[in-house]
């Protein structure tokens, strides 16, 4: 069944409901039944930590010295404007929920988010809640925290996420008549037993996703030419494999994001949004890991690395990580190669078929599409700039104007990180041109 966007009225409704839920939440926070508003017992604590929570852990994401009362959300709340300091504003969050009292999220000075930010938000937020009842559970002197929330003096779009994802409600001046339509957080893990059934249905939520954000914009589906809706499954499914592949056992891939409906360069358009995100290993530490079983494609990238290596100037160079992660998207180069021949063809799959989505932004620079991946320490981003193209029977994207994958990628495509995400994240923005 397809869904609609939601109005005006609906959206004050909801936030009656999350100004009647505040109220609640107020007086909990003042019952003489919670003695603390500290963990008491942090070895016992650990017990409860998700298989998440103990992979940000391992990688120094819960540490004492980033605790704060107040964690300011970065002027960009983007990984693809703001790596370092959004991965350092998640830093900060989960160990001042561990580590504090009662904190607050202060979206005042942020300017600009993006669908991924706040997924990665959703997920973190939603296993610290998750870790407070199963810790408090049993416990005579209950612990309880309060998480209070700023929104954005500068971002209608920032608070219109809060407001989306139920943190916050939306004030009167940001609300300019657009709507949206939630996709809702859910994930999924490797299992034994029912693990197509469940990704199969996180695929055809997602093209269920594309299609009623499609006919949201008045368009109809055919119109982008699609017979997509087994393809598009089946890529997406390609992606999830891949998310499970570089995870370890018992952690899940997520899936969530939202269409926005409203103007914007005083065009109607659809923004449509959507984040996929495993933890565990990045794209390059999995590949370094199977090297000894995948000798031959292993030096097929180390010998392309050393002709960009040799390409390098003082201004102008890559980081390992970042080049082999680029090369990892082009077809047939898998990590598994050598358990199946017919793997590597899913990332370039998926890049192809939502870039195509997005065509409208190949005749409207304003409305350009991304996808942008976020992979331990690597930035790597691909629009209707940069796309696949054909190499012979090979689809390749190099991210250079030369279409030449022995030339140096933008380094604004291209980047290397300080700070680093354990896992990857696949984040889309496409959009779509309002039909009235």
């Amino acid at each position: 069944m397809s869904r609609a966007f939601l109005t005006r009225e609906e959206n004050l409704r909801l936030q009656a409901k999350a100004n009647k839920r505040n109220r609640k939440k107020k007086r909990r926070g003042t019952s003489r039944s919670v003695s603390t508003r500290c963990f008491n017992y942090h070895d016992r604590l650990r017990n409860f930590f998700s298989s998440e929570l103990q992979i940000l852990a391992s990688k120094g994401f819960i540490d004492r010295r980033y605790k704060k009362e107040t964690i300011s959300a970065p002027k960009f709340f983007s990984f693809k404007e703001s790596f370092d300091q959004t991965i350092v504003f998640f830093k900060q969050l989960i160990s001042s929920f561990v580590y504090g009292k009662d904190i607050t999220v202060d979206f005042s000075n942020c300017e600009q988010s993006d669908v991924s930010a706040f997924s990665v938000f959703n997920l973190v937020y939603s296993e610290l809640r998750t870790l407070l009842y199963k810790y408090n559970d049993g416990l005579f002197n209950r612990t309880n925290k309060e998480v209070l929330f700023k929104t954005s003096k500068k971002d209608g779009k920032t608070n219109k996420y809060l407001h989306a994802f139920d943190y916050h409600y939306l004030e009167d001046k940001f609300q300019d008549y657009s709507s949206y339509l939630p996709l809702n957080l859910f994930s999924g893990k490797r299992r034994s037993t029912f693990k197509e059934n469940l990704k199969s249905s996180a695929c055809s939520r997602i093209v269920r996703f594309v299609f009623d954000s499609l006919l949201g914009a008045g368009q109809n589906k055919d119109a982008y030419d699609i017979d997509i809706q087994n393809p598009l499954e089946g890529y997406v499914s390609e992606v999830l494999n891949n998310a499970e592949d570089h995870s370890p056992n018992g952690t899940e891939w997520f899936v969530n994001g939202i269409s926005f409906r409203e103007v914007q360069h005083d065009k109607k358009i659809v923004e449509f949004n959507l984040s996929i995100i495993n933890f565990g290993q990045s794209m390059y530490e999995g590949f370094e890991e199977t090297k000894e079983q995948n000798k031959d494609q292993y030096k097929t990238l180390e010998n392309l690395y050393e002709v960009h290596r040799k390409l390098f100037t003082p201004f102008n160079k890559f980081s390992r990580e970042s080049l082999f992660t680029l090369y990892m998207l082009n077809e047939t180069i898998s990590r598994l190669k050598y358990e199946d021949e017919s793997r590597g063809h899913g990332t370039m799959n998926f890049i192809d078929s939502f870039l195509e989505l997005g065509k409208y932004g190949d005749t409207n620079s304003d409305f350009r599409s991304v996808l942008n991946i976020v992979s331990g320490h690597t930035r790597l981003t691909c629009d209707n700039r940069y796309k696949p193209y054909k190499n012979g029977d090979m689809r390749i994207i190099s991210l250079n104007n030369s279409n030449d994958i022995k030339q140096l990628p933008d380094n604004h495509y291209l980047r290397t990180e300080t700070e680093y995400f354990p896992g990857t994240i696949l984040e889309c923005k496409i959009y779509f041109e309002h039909i009235n």
